[in-house]
């Protein structure tokens, strides 16, 4: 199968706010100590991972023919705030440990529901660049 590129341009003026066009959707990243006009950025990670997990769940199930009636994903991070501070830290800058449960609204049993998730988290993307480097690359270009 061909690669497919996904592409993200943001934009940052005078304040904290980050905006994307993103297709025909405007995406904003901000702080709630600055104007708290969305989620900031660790946030917005922890949900572009539920989300993936989400869809990912809508395909496992469409292409397996469970009924998923719903699914409801909590994702939780725990970090230590000194990295991004400047300050000192044997910790990682990002987190330490990410947990996610998910509530799944299917005619499973428990048991599989919790195999119905493994097969959803090793085909999410989002899931699979935490468990697995990806390589980042990074340039300063001229405007």
């Amino acid at each position: 199968m061909a690669e497919k590129i996904v592409e993200v341009s943001t934009h940052m003026g005078a304040g904290w706010k980050v905006t994307a066009q993103v297709r025909e959707h405007t995406l904003v990243i901000d702080q709630p100590t600055a104007t708290n006009e969305g989620a900031n950025p660790l946030e917005t990670f922890l949900f572009s991972l539920a989300g993936c997990i989400s869809a990912i769940a809508k395909m496992t199930a469409r292409d397996e023919k469970i009924d998923l009636r719903a699914i409801d994903i909590q994702v939780k991070g725990v970090m230590n705030p000194a990295g991004l501070l400047g300050q000192a830290t044997d910790d990682p800058v990002g987190f330490k440990h990410i947990n996610i449960e998910a509530v799944i609204d299917a005619d499973l049993t428990d048991a599989e529901k919790s195999a119905f998730l493994d097969r959803v988290c090793h085909r999410c993307p989002v899931h699979d660049n935490l468990l697995h480097p990806t390589l980042v690359t990074h340039s300063a270009v001229e405007a």
